[in-house]
């Protein structure tokens, strides 16, 4: 954990994604969409070859590089992000974000999470009380 200021970057986590953990995500919040499990329903909708990888578990990354460099999950105060791409499995993707803005012991961060190619599948903001 590091003093906040804006400009600050936090440190960035990386993550490889796992096929065998979008199977489990799936089955332990019972979603029904196979391009999660199933690489052939991936195909017959167009999608390529590779299992994509849950949202849900894309937020998480984010998160948890934002509370790991907040000193835990319990000072987050505000999410809001969006979808931008998929991110498939075995891929290496990066979490991080930058503070944008400190105010009433606060700090808003700019947060993304990042492909192999460079292009972001989840952008957005958090708040967290300022380290």
């Amino acid at each position: 954990m590091s003093a906040a200021e804006v400009g600050t970057e936090i440190p960035v986590r990386v993550t490889v994604i796992d096929a065998g953990r979008m199977k489990v995500f799936s089955l332990l919040t019972d979603d029904p969409n196979p391009i999660h499990w199933d690489r052939e329903a991936v195909q017959a909708l167009g999608l390529g070859d590779l299992l994509i990888n849950q949202g849900g578990l894309n937020v998480g990354y984010v998160v948890n590089a934002v509370a790991e460099w907040a000193g835990g999950p319990d000072r987050i105060r505000e999410v809001a992000v969006r979808f931008l791409g998929n991110v498939y499995e075995g891929e290496e993707v990066r979490a991080g974000g930058t503070v944008k803005a400190l105010d009433d012991g606060l700090a808003t961060l700019d947060v993304w999470l990042e492909r192999p190619d460079g292009s972001r599948a989840v952008g957005g903001t958090i708040r967290v009380l300022a380290p």
